[in-house]
């Protein structure tokens, strides 16, 4: 699992911030296409869309924190 400091800051402007807190694997994504692959079919996954990159990475690191991030790795 990512330690905020570890989340790389998006290089460009994206459509969004999908912060991920648990599926295959937990992080900031900024697309869907990316942040799907991590969640769709996962039983439990936890995740939503932030407006900003800072929201994301707060809500990221609170979570972090809170050992609440859990990666549900599967097969293939």
């Amino acid at each position: 699992i990512p330690h905020p400091s570890d989340v790389p800051c998006p290089t460009s402007m994206p459509k969004g911030f999908y912060l991920i807190i648990v599926g295959q694997e937990v992080s900031i994504f900024y697309t869907w296409k990316d942040a799907a692959l991590q969640v769709l079919k996962i039983s439990g996954a936890v995740y939503y869309k932030c407006k900003t990159f800072q929201q994301a990475l707060t809500d990221y690191t609170a979570a972090y924190d809170k050992g609440e991030l859990r990666a549900i790795p599967t097969p293939g």
